[in-house]
């Protein structure tokens, strides 16, 4: 009798396996192909956002036309998945990137018209804006920040019509900041629903094997008790050739929660229906590990500005915030530097957006330079300007660092590439605020207090350090 015990068992755990494999081998081509696919489509969207942000602000018809097509190649890819609310969203965004390039194509023959204008007439006056129109980039046209050499036109008599034109495209410009950062918004709505779908679709995939591998744990502990009654050596062989392989497979699934920076690897097991979901195990492994590593990828890239590499605007108001907290709990000094190319759009409009943007990496890696320490951030504040975060710091050093950061910078010299003879030394204008933080203070009244003492060094004659 217990040896058909024994035998029914052992069929029945047989059985049982067979149907874990299949079961194992079923998730793997329908639920891992498909948590790829959402793994690629976020890659993609990020993509797309970078073709966004480059249609935005690139000067050149051919390049944004370049960038527009690459964007829609990708867009296009969404439209024939099985999904109507990717396939809705790609249809808007697609949508959107047209209108934005529309809308560019239109200020461009605005701007073109303008200066068509203004060349009907030799005075010198006229000549000096219409070579600084020529070189406006068309995102820069906006009412009320225009250079003062454009009050002179108005001496004209076509100066209506050229006003019109110019308060066309900056109407324009507000209507595209708004569509960006609504395209954005619709961004990030799928970029959070497919993370979302991939979520549920790993904890359907960790939840089927987990029951599985459980349910054979209790059959198997339920089969050992009555065997190791009658058979102890039958017990022994039993829990070396199918319970510890299959307890390392469950202490395999719960370690993917804690795996770190490192896939699992268990080691390879006797039975084939056993080792296929061992297998199974280290695929899902994997691709968690995947998913971590991107999800990283993705949430260094939008704290990143992607020109200089510095923080961006969004990181630093976090980090700030962040550190004024900690200074006011500990009670010791925090200091916030903010630092401006001088000159920087005259340099812009003699040399040329590329050398501008050449320029802005060599001042930020003098900046990074001074930003090693703990919660120390270099970040980007906007355009030319540059913050520097300096927790737990004298009043002396700050003013140390201050000036060595001004005289390293006037001190970098760079030499255009189509003409080496040409080169072009910058100096910096630097504000900064030095305080211990109580519960009274903001971090948006810091930075204001440290940008009002960057417009006094700009003031004091700029290439110096004011304290706020």
């Amino acid at each position: 009798m217990f040896v058909v015990i024994f035998l029914v068992s052992v069929g029945f755990s047989l059985g049982l396996l067979r149907g874990i494999t299949a079961k194992t081998q079923e998730t793997s081509q329908e639920l891992l192909p498909e948590l790829v696919h959402t793994h690629n489509n976020l890659l993609k969207i990020e993509q797309i956002r970078s073709y966004i942000d480059l249609i935005y602000w690139v000067q050149n018809g051919n390049l944004e036309r370049n960038y527009r097509l690459e964007s829609q190649v990708l867009i296009h890819s969404f439209l024939f998945e099985n999904d109507p609310f990717l396939a809705s969203e790609a249809s808007n965004i697609l949508h959107d990137i047209r209108e934005i390039a529309s809308i560019r194509q239109l200020q461009r023959t605005l701007q073109n018209e303008a200066i068509q204008v203004l060349s009907a007439y030799h005075e010198p006056t006229v000549i000096k804006v219409r070579g600084l129109l020529s070189a406006l980039p068309q995102r820069e046209i906006r009412e009320g920040q225009m250079p003062s050499a454009f009050d002179e036109l108005t001496s004209l008599s076509s100066f209506e019509e050229i006003e019109q034109r110019i308060l066309f495209i900056s109407d324009l410009n507000r209507q595209l900041d708004w569509m960006l950062i609504d395209t954005k918004a619709r961004l990030e709505r799928v970029s959070t629903y497919l993370n979302s779908d991939a979520a549920l679709k790993a904890q359907t995939l960790a939840t089927d094997i987990g029951k599985d591998i459980e349910r054979i744990t209790q059959y198997s502990i339920v089969f050992m008790s009555i065997v190791v009654l009658l058979f102890l050596f039958l017990f022994f062989i039993f829990k070396n050739t199918l319970l510890r392989p299959i307890q390392s497979l469950v202490a395999g699934l719960k370690a993917i929660e804690q795996q770190g920076n490192q896939t699992i690897i268990l080691k390879p097991l006797f039975f084939k229906e056993l080792d296929t979901i061992r297998e199974s195990i280290e695929d899902y492994s994997g691709l968690v590990f995947r998913m971590q590593k991107t999800n990283q990828e993705l949430e260094n890239l939008s704290r990143i500005d992607g020109l200089t590499g510095l923080a961006n605007r969004r990181y630093l108001d976090e980090a700030l915030q962040e550190e004024m907290n900690r200074a006011m709990r500990h009670q010791h000094a925090i200091a916030l530097l903010m630092i401006d190319i001088d000159h920087f759009k005259r340099l812009n409009d003699q040399y040329g957006h590329q050398v501008g943007d050449h320029c802005l990496k060599v001042i930020a890696q003098v900046i990074k330079g001074y930003s090693q320490r703990t919660g120390e951030l270099a970040a980007r504040f906007g355009g030319e300007e540059f913050t520097l975060i300096l927790p737990e710091i004298t009043h002396s050093d700050v003013w140390r660092i201050a000036e060595a950061i001004r005289e390293e910078c006037s001190q970098r010299v760079i030499y255009l590439e189509n003409d080496a003879s040409v080169s072009i030394q910058m100096t910096v204008s630097i504000g900064f605020v030095y305080q211990i933080v109580d519960a009274n203070d903001a971090a948006d009244i810091l930075l204001k207090t440290a940008d009002q003492a960057l417009y006094q060094a700009k003031a004091a004659g700029r290439n110096c350090v004011c304290e706020g």
